[in-house]
């Protein structure tokens, strides 16, 4: 999930490809940024790129 967010792609798109509902991958971001200790999308996807998980995948 977090790295469909560092793709750009929407919530929608993600509760698709993987065959959840829209809440459920909105409560499943809200984990995400609780773990990273993060608040916005932004902050994660600066989060990944520094990480340079990103471009290992």
């Amino acid at each position: 999930m977090a790295t469909a967010v560092a793709r750009g792609e929407g919530l929608q798109a993600v509760a698709d490809e993987v065959g959840i509902s829209l809440t459920t991958v909105r409560t499943h971001l809200q984990h995400v940024f609780e773990k990273t200790e993060t608040r916005r999308q932004a902050e994660l996807v600066r989060l990944i790129a520094a990480s340079g998980f990103y471009e290992r995948h």
